[in-house]
């Protein structure tokens, strides 16, 4: 399916889109992506999610009640810079969803805005394979919400793919952290076989996932709203926080390599300080695009992780990070434009229009 060259909203989407190709190939050396949005003056408030647990699975599962309510957020946004309109029919809030189709008790949480998967491999002994299944119920509601999305956002916007997580998280969401971490000490080949299942199924998630949106927008986006024209997918491994580097490396890392190598652009989300430790054998390998960089709830101000965004950019791998629009120019000033992407969000479209005046990006 040929790229979309116009979307409301942004007017200058095919100028936006051809940079974003030029970031992923390396031809987009001179300038940083900035990806800059505000909310609209006088746009009615999104309701906030209802904490009765019947309303909440609607408000999250029903595309009467999904698609219109992200149309509205995209029509109350300002894109500015290289940010651009995408919506995301299966939330980024159902966390880890995948371990939902292989039949892990799923709970939204209101309270928490997020939700949570209720472990379901009680033991090694005796367990069903896991395996792609067509007629689990999320899976289901996932494919409705994304094919609805899709259709309605023709010309409106790009369409995400759920938050599928990679085969450590969910690995741990079935099994349970703190069993899976005993488990990759007491009996690590049981943890491989399982990791190798979830990828497999992994992969057919996601293939399925873009066919239904590409059956009416072109395109690749996840949860971390990097735009490409070709596969694209963020791969992770919260987990990795749990184990060291060597039981990561045995374990976990050759299932991130297989990832990378079936998508053919993939950025890894490096989250939080005890996930630093295996930065090298995730910039030791070649088929990953690039890394982002969170630093987690207590991680502070994204300026004083300088000396590791250098070490990500120095392996010639991109980079990706969120900051405040107070910490943007301070940023550049201190990183290689090339490969690099800034996302924030300012308090009005005036603030984002003067954010990148004063950078001479506008």
């Amino acid at each position: 399916m040929p790229a979309t060259t116009t979307l409301q909203g942004k007017p200058d989407w095919e100028r936006v889109r051809q940079r974003y190709e030029a970031w992923w190939t390396g031809q987009l050396r001179d300038q940083p992506l900035l990806k800059v949005t505000a909310l609209l003056p006088g746009r009615p408030a999104v309701p906030d999610p209802p904490t009765d647990p019947d309303r909440l699975l609607r408000y999250f599962t029903d595309p009467d009640e999904v698609i219109p309510r992200l149309l509205a957020q995209v029509d109350g946004t300002y894109y500015a810079g290289d940010a651009f309109p995408v919506i995301f029919p299966v939330a980024g809030r159902l966390v880890a969803i995948q371990a939902a189709y292989h039949g892990s008790p799923y709970y939204i949480m209101p309270v928490a805005n997020s939700a949570w998967a209720e472990p379901a491999i009680p033991s090694w002994e005796g367990r069903d394979p896991i395996r792609y299944d067509p007629g689990n119920w999320w899976w289901q509601a996932s494919q409705s919400l994304l094919e609805r999305g899709a259709e309605a956002a023709v010309g409106k916007a790009v369409v995400g793919i759920p938050d599928l997580q990679g085969d450590g998280e969910i690995a741990a969401r079935l099994r349970g952290t703190a069993e899976l971490a005993v488990d990759c000490i007491e009996c690590p080949e049981e943890v491989r076989r399982l990791v190798e299942e979830i990828n497999v199924a992994w992969l057919q998630y996601y293939e399925e996932c873009l066919a239904l949106i590409h059956r009416w927008v072109p395109g690749y986006v996840d949860n971390l709203g990097v735009y490409s024209d070709r596969p694209m997918v963020t791969l992770e491994c919260d987990f990795s926080c749990m184990v060291s580097s060597a039981m990561f490396d045995s374990i976990f890392l050759p299932g991130i390599a297989r990832q990378a190598s079936w998508v053919e652009r993939t950025i890894y989300h490096l989250d939080g300080p005890g996930a630093i430790r295996h930065l090298n054998s995730l910039l030791a390998l070649d088929d990953l695009d690039g890394i982002q960089w969170q630093p987690g709830a207590a991680g502070g101000s994204m300026l004083q992780w300088i000396d590791l965004l250098r070490r990500v950019q120095e392996a010639h791998k991109l980079l990706v990070v969120g900051c405040q629009p107070w910490e943007v120019e301070p940023l550049l000033a201190q990183l290689r434009p090339e490969g690099l992407l800034v996302s924030t969000h300012c308090a009005s479209p005036a603030e984002a229009d003067a954010l990148l005046e004063g950078l001479n990006l506008a």
